[in-house]
């Protein structure tokens, strides 16, 4: 292997994190199965990163900018379908993994205070971006509301988190149909008020 200074090696180092997370979990990104997926030793990732935590939520901080290149790419017909496919409402397959990742660390939140923290900040993106598409759509015309566009992105993302809650609990009647149903009626009730 070519010799990698310090910034590449610890760039190596959270990519390689990168790849198990996304196509493992959490659970899968211990300090040994990175080594030997960035090929390198365990030594050099303790050496990098000051905790498997710090990694685990360095990583998943940088998936989810992924994730928001990759919606970033995908057309839609108009700003609605582009809210919507930010809410998670559209069954893309390719983003689907980094959909598992975010539910997996909602579920850590409590455990990891690195990964509290990651996802904080990735909430806070989440929101940006719904925001900025709620906007840009009230600005060309397709959206009519009088709240405050920070305030309906919250209350979707509260929706969709919710609805996800329940959805995962597969109560019967409950499908991908549904959870696409139930977010387009909550999206015209906030989006289309005279």
């Amino acid at each position: 292997m070519a010799y990698l200074n310090r910034e590449q090696r610890r760039e190596m180092i959270l990519q390689a994190a990168m790849h198990v997370a996304l196509n493992e979990g959490f659970s899968a990104m211990t300090v040994r199965r990175i080594a030997t997926e960035a090929q390198t030793s365990t030594g050099q990732v303790h050496h990098h990163f000051a905790s498997n935590s710090h990694l685990k939520a360095e990583a998943f901080i940088k998936l989810m900018q992924q994730l928001d290149e990759i919606e970033d790419q995908v057309n839609t017909v108009n700003y609605l379908q582009r809210v919507s496919l930010l809410l998670g409402c559209e069954n893309i397959e390719q983003i689907q993994p980094y959909l598992r990742l975010w539910n997996e660390a909602e579920i850590l939140i409590d455990q990891d205070s690195e990964i509290k923290h990651a996802y904080n900040l990735a909430m806070q993106d989440w929101h940006r971006s719904i925001v900025r598409m709620i906007n840009e759509g009230k600005n060309q015309g397709e959206f009519n509301f009088e709240s405050d566009s920070q305030d309906i992105a919250w209350r979707l993302i509260a929706f969709v988190c919710g609805l996800e809650g329940i959805y995962k609990l597969g109560l019967n009647g409950l499908n991908d149909a549904d959870f696409k149903r139930h977010t387009e009626a909550i999206l015209q009730a906030e989006l289309f008020r005279n």
